[in-house]
C-alpha cells in the first residue's frame, strides 16, 4: 500500500504524455477533440506531479532515521520525524491559546 502513490503518479504522468500527443495529433482539425486531449493531459500531469513529489517529500522525511536508531517495538510504525515534532509543537499552541 506504500508504494500505490508512486505507482498512481507515474501512471498519470504516462496518461498525460498519451493525451498531450494526441492533442498535438488532433490539433489543426475543425471540430476536433484537441481541446479535450488537452485539457485532461493538464489535468493528469498535475495530479501525478502532485501525487510524485508528496510521496518524495515522505521519503525524504522517513529516511532520516538509521534502523539501528529505532527500537524494535517501534519498527513497524509508519512515522516521521516532521510528525511527531508537529504534534508537540500543536499542543504548546493549544496550550497557550487557553491561557
Amino acid at each position: 500500500m506504500k508504494k500505490t502513490k508512486v505507482i498512481i503518479g507515474i501512471s498519470l504522468m504516462v496518461q498525460s504524455i498519451t493525451f498531450f500527443i494526441l492533442f498535438l495529433i488532433y490539433w489543426g482539425r475543425k471540430r476536433s477533440l484537441a481541446k479535450t486531449f488537452a485539457a485532461f493531459s493538464a489535468a493528469g500531469g498535475l495530479v501525478g506531479a502532485f501525487c510524485l513529489i508528496s510521496e518524495l517529500k515522505v521519503s525524504k522525511c522517513c529516511t532520516s532515521f538509521d534502523d539501528e536508531d529505532i527500537d524494535e517495538d517501534f519498527a513497524d510504525l509508519d512515522v516521521c520525524e516532521d510528525d511527531i515534532l508537529c504534534s508537540f509543537d500543536e499542543s504548546e499552541t493549544e496550550e497557550k491559546a487557553t491561557e
